[in-house]
């Protein structure tokens, strides 16, 4: 009986270190750092996560560059053009969001300094 219980001791330490290792496994390669794969226009692309830039923030901009590229191909623009109009497109964007939250942001800048400076 004694024998018994040292083999089902046995075994769950040997349960135990196999859930430890993997565990550590999975901590080494966790599945958020998986490479993401898609395809825009026919051609493949692979981007890894990283922490400015998660798997759900990938999965977002490749779907808004795919309905980008989409409102192209529904005009007919031919595919070679694409890409480019659709990096001024959101080149433009950029710069009217940079338009809108910038100027107020430096106008306020600037009043403070007026306040703040020393007579």
């Amino acid at each position: 009986m004694q024998d018994e219980q040292r083999t089902d001791i046995q075994d769950e330490e040997q349960t135990d270190i196999q859930d430890e290792q993997g565990t550590e496994e999975r901590k080494i390669i966790p599945p958020e750092n998986k490479a993401i794969r898609f395809v825009i226009l026919g051609i493949p692309y692979s981007i890894k996560p990283t922490d400015e830039l998660t798997g759900e923030d990938i999965d977002v901009l490749v779907s808004y560059v795919k309905q980008r590229i989409e409102r192209y191909m529904q005009k007919g623009y031919d595919q070679t053009r694409i890409p480019i109009l659709v990096a001024f497109d959101i080149a433009n964007e950029l710069r009217e969001l940079q338009k809108f939250y910038e100027l107020p942001i430096n106008r306020a800048i600037d009043k403070l300094k007026f306040v703040l400076e020393p007579e």
